[in-house]
């Protein structure tokens, strides 16, 4: 291949990778301010509120799903929103975060430390930072609505989530 031929296909080759679209990331529902956990705890623990910390992928079907039935709710939303400090966590990610003991690793090692198996999956802290309880897989509105209940409302400091559910 001569000098002008090799030019031209690096050209052509060029202009068709910059058609080729970007690899897409994991993302929250759009609507929430979900913040990346390392922030999140932070604020957490300046405002001295609860954290929802939400963990999905790329090609997460069921994350898709709550994000088109569940979070779209408006009245959840607002709920979440106001009640919690939001943290997302791409379990697929490389994305760097410092944990609050100052180590650093990525989202996709955090993940996979908090035995995260598949996604969508969801921990939610007390205002002292503390884990309260993991729920896997989808989750419906009304779901989600106890469980902001049982954290924002502070049954959880006198009764377990099974107990508090049960009393529905």
């Amino acid at each position: 291949m001569n000098m002008l031929s090799r030019l031209h296909f690096f050209t052509v080759l060029l202009c068709f990778m910059t058609w080729l679209p970007a690899p897409a990331l994991a993302a929250p529902p759009r609507g929430y301010d979900f913040l990346a956990f390392d922030k999140a705890l932070n604020k957490s623990a300046a405002e001295q509120k609860p954290m929802l910390l939400y963990f999905g992928r790329y090609g997460c079907t069921t994350c898709r799903k709550m994000h088109q039935e569940v979070f779209t709710d408006p009245a959840l939303r607002e709920e979440l929103s106001s009640d919690f400090i939001l943290a997302y966590v791409d379990t697929e990610s490389g994305k760097r975060i410092r944990l609050p003991n100052g180590e650093r690793t990525t989202e996709m090692a955090f993940a996979a430390r908090n035995r995260i198996l598949g996604t969508p999956t969801f921990i939610y802290f007390s205002t002292e930072q503390k884990p309260l309880f993991k729920r896997a897989g989808f989750q419906s509105i009304e779901q989600m609505k106890r469980y902001d209940e049982y954290v924002a409302s502070g049954h959880y400091k006198n009764q377990t989530l099974k107990a508090f559910l049960g009393q529905s």
